[in-house]
């Protein structure tokens, strides 16, 4: 388990509501088909910056990486889980989503 600083969550935020909303639709694979029937990704709780199933890690120059876990209309939060990466100007991208 690790926290998410608070200075990184904006920017991982804007990344997972364009994941929830089916912007990043090459990274729905694993969600479409989680459970037999697919899931539905709902907006994410403040919960996952503090989850025991979130692990963050800082590197000495600013960048980071990490793993949050996904919340679905069905479960809070589901087996998904969404790998990010945090440049050194802070820029996020969710890298991968998959069950854990």
């Amino acid at each position: 388990m690790a926290t998410v600083p608070i200075r990184f969550r904006d920017a991982l935020r804007v990344e997972l509501e364009a994941l929830v909303v089916g912007e990043r639709p090459d990274l729905l694979t694993w969600v479409r088909e989680y459970g037999g029937s697919g899931a539905s990704l709902v907006r994410q709780p403040e919960e996952i910056w503090t989850h025991a199933g979130t692990d963050f890690e800082e590197r000495p120059d600013g960048s980071a990486f990490g793993v949050l876990p996904l919340w679905t209309a069905d479960e809070s939060p589901s087996d998904l889980s969404a790998e990010f990466r945090i440049d050194a100007g802070g820029a996020a991208t969710i890298e991968d989503v998959h069950v854990l």
